[in-house]
């Protein structure tokens, strides 16, 4: 059996040392002949006469401290700073692996002399900001209020005092430009360890549904090889783990080795545990001479149940993000509302706390939460970019530029594509939402300006005080809703169809499975679904045949299909089908396993929406709390202020009262309420979306329904 038959190769007597050698323990320094060899030194010399790649990292740990003359030879090729890492290969053969996960692709005193440039040149930055705010520090006059609070000596006291602003000013800028640097030096360093946790994430996150894509392929009758070639190919599909094995074909089609070697390589390197416990379990099944096809099929099992687990945990965190944000963005800010407003009934200026409370801190830390959220959900997503197949390979000859046919073919084509845009001019909306926003957010500056020239509105802060909610309603709430409103109506319309598609895909292609075993081909089975079945579904899948008849190729029919549906779950399936179809005679198996891991993936995306419902009540309920706390405030205290300061200023006079409520602007606070609940509505509306589709978009329809509630309450009351 050949090594691309994952039988463990051809041996004598099973022994492995004879034949193609598969069973040979292959050394644990990425296949470097002259790691072992105790002869070997790792000097200049050596290192030009046979250079192994700067960020290898065989034997880095080991290597003794280069002696001055290798120093200077080093400062002299390298230059100072590569000298300064490149003196220390201990200390950083844990670091260079971690750029190597990371794929970097540098060697590490490359890297990291490249971040301390960077970080200089961003420190002089830095120090030009810090002058222009020591400058307008000085202006305002920051550093004549400084005292000297810390004991220092007589005349180190006076010195200060006389050169305060000079000494301030050395000190704001060079802090400054510290921070700016220190800030990118470390960013920099410790960019490639949180590259590595990403990748991790990604990989385990995918590795389920590229085992079954492997064993599809390998129960069909493909070898091992081809397997590892297809999975490596689809890196629209499978992403980080495609990355991992095109580093099995590169070793194997570049620098010459075999495929236990290859595999033996990425074990080594591969940052997820995972996909290392995998091909450990791979190795032995191929060096002990195992079938490969069963072996795949309990990995494809066991890797699904560990895939339903970590979205288990990772459901589990936003959860604990859904109640870290009822805290933390509800009943804080609510609690810090009603201390505020009550300082100020006896005296206390509290006004600018409130507004910095209410438009910096809210949005800014609601913006800051929803990137938290996405990025922690980041691994969990799929890709839904597959390239369109390529169709010039059915062409016999393409006809020259000059050929009259060719430029009669392209006016046609041109007058088809203007002729399907005019009888149906919202397709490209439905296709891509986001391109309605090319229309409505213009629509939603005239709905501003209109306000405006009519005299409904006054975009100023008097205005604004004077009438908080006829000018919020006609500048903000109003071209909100115009800018937004289609996007959620498209991309929900959108959404709708996926999840049909996803749903049902499932069963069609048990049917087809089931067609297949009775000796009806893809094409006529296709047809019976299509007479049998209506929708969506239907439609798709009527597509596929007549693609399939009319270019005579399935596998780019299918793989045209996924890339037309934008589902990352079909695009995956189709792309299945579409390797089965080429590579085996036995489609019904393929066709089952492709219906099993279609259904598990949805599966557990049911299961994030299911789970998370309960939290999205979580979140609109503390809104709810949020605004009806805020209109209590309102109605019952800041309308018997005015009241009482209305009282205060016809009467006068009369017993001196520790409560002054003329001095408590009651219009400025009714109009920080009301934009505190729009803001609070808006962002628990997003983070509704985000935390039961993955989908800020989703969470339009959240957002832009608790603005209006909050604009009707507070033109009620």
């Amino acid at each position: 059996m050949s090594p691309g038959d994952g039988g463990g190769g051809e041996t004598d007597g099973g022994d492995g040392d004879d034949g193609l050698g598969l069973g040979e323990v292959v050394d644990d320094h990425g296949g470097d002949p002259l790691a072992d060899d105790p002869a070997f030194d790792r000097s200049e010399a050596d290192l030009d006469a046979n250079p192994p790649p700067e960020y290898a990292i065989e034997g880095l740990s080991g290597q003794r401290d280069p002696t001055s003359d290798e120093r200077a030879a080093y400062r002299e090729r390298f230059g100072y700073l590569r000298t300064f890492f490149r003196s220390r290969p201990g200390e950083y053969a844990g670091y260079q692996q971690t750029l190597n996960q990371a794929r970097v692709g540098a060697a590490y005193d490359e890297y990291l002399a490249r971040g301390v440039r960077l970080a200089a040149a961003v420190g002089v930055v830095g120090l030009l900001a810090g002058v222009a705010v020591a400058t307008l520090l000085a202006e305002v006059g920051a550093f004549g209020a400084v005292r000297n609070e810390v004991g220092l000596a007589a005349g180190v006291a006076a010195f200060l005092r006389a050169n305060r602003v000079l000494v301030g000013s050395a000190v704001v800028t060079l802090a400054t430009g510290t921070l700016f640097a220190a800030a990118t030096w470390l960013g920099y360093r410790y960019y490639p360890r949180a590259r590595v946790v990403t990748r991790t994430q990604q990989v385990n996150v995918t590795l389920p549904h590229a085992i079954v894509y492997m064993y599809a392929l390998s129960h069909g009758g493909a070898d091992l090889t081809t397997a590892v070639r297809s999975v490596a190919d689809a890196e629209e599909t499978y992403g980080e783990v495609a990355r991992e094995f095109d580093q099995v074909v590169r070793d194997v089609d570049v620098f010459g080795n075999d495929l236990i070697t290859a595999l033996e390589n990425v074990r080594n390197l591969t940052p997820s545990d995972s996909l290392e416990s995998f091909l450990d379990d791979l190795l032995s099944v191929l060096e002990s001479g195992g079938q490969v096809t069963p072996f795949l099929e309990t990995q494809a099992r066991e890797s699904l149940e560990e895939a339903m687990d970590e979205q288990t945990e990772f459901l589990e965190t936003l959860a604990l993000l859904s109640e870290v944000f009822i805290v933390g963005f509800v009943a804080a800010p609510l609690f810090l509302v009603v201390i505020l407003v009550v300082i100020s009934l006896v005296g206390g200026q509290t006004l600018t706390q409130l507004s910095v409370l209410v438009y910096g801190v809210m949005p800014i830390g609601m913006a800051m939460f929803l990137v938290l959220v996405d990025t922690l959900s980041e691994p969990f997503r799929e890709s839904s970019r597959v390239a369109a197949p390529d169709r010039t390979d059915h062409l016999t000859a393409s006809p020259p530029e000059d050929d009259e046919r060719l430029a009669a073919y392209r006016r046609v084509q041109r007058r088809d594509r203007l002729r399907d845009r005019l009888r149906d001019p919202l397709a490209p909306f439905r296709r891509d939402p986001p391109y309605v926003l090319a229309l409505s957010v213009p629509a939603a500056v005239l709905v501003a300006v209109g306000a405006v020239v009519s005299g409904a509105a006054t975009p100023s802060v008097d205005a604004m005080v004077a009438a908080p909610v006829v000018t919020t309603l006609w500048l903000v709430v109003a071209p909100l809703v115009v800018a937004t409103l289609p996007l959620s109506y498209y991309h929900e319309r959108r959404a709708r169809r996926e999840r049909r598609l996803a749903r049902r895909f499932p069963d069609t292609l048990n049917i087809l499975s089931s067609a297949n075993k009775m000796g009806i081909g893809l094409t006529s089975g296709l047809a019976l679904v299509v007479r049998s079945t209506s929708g969506v579904v239907a439609g798709e899948l009527r597509k596929v045949r007549n693609d399939i008849l009319w270019n005579h190729s399935t596998s780019d029919a299918l793989r045209a299909f996924g890339a037309r549906s934008r589902v990352p779950q079909l695009a995956r399936t189709t792309n299945l089908l579409a390797e089965g179809v080429e590579s085996t005679s036995d489609l019904s198996r393929v066709l089952t396993v492709a219906a099993e891991d279609a259904r598990a993936r949805y599966k557990l995306e049911r299961a994030r929406t299911r789970e998370m419902s309960s939290y999205i009540a979580i979140v609109v309920i503390g809104y709810l709390v949020y605004l009806l706390v805020v209109l209590l405030l309102e109605a019952n205290y800041l309308t018997p202020i005015a009241d009482a300061a209305r009282q205060q200023a016809e009467y006068g006079g009369g017993v001196e009262s520790p409560l002054t409520f003329t001095n408590v602007p009651v219009a400025t606070y009714r109009a920080v309420f009301l934009h505190s609940a729009v803001i609070q509505g808006f962002g628990s509306g997003l983070l509704a979306g985000k935390l039961s589709d993955d989908s800020v978009r989703s969470g339009l329809k959240y957002g832009l329904a608790l603005v209006i509630l909050a604009a009707i309450a507070f033109t009620v009351v």
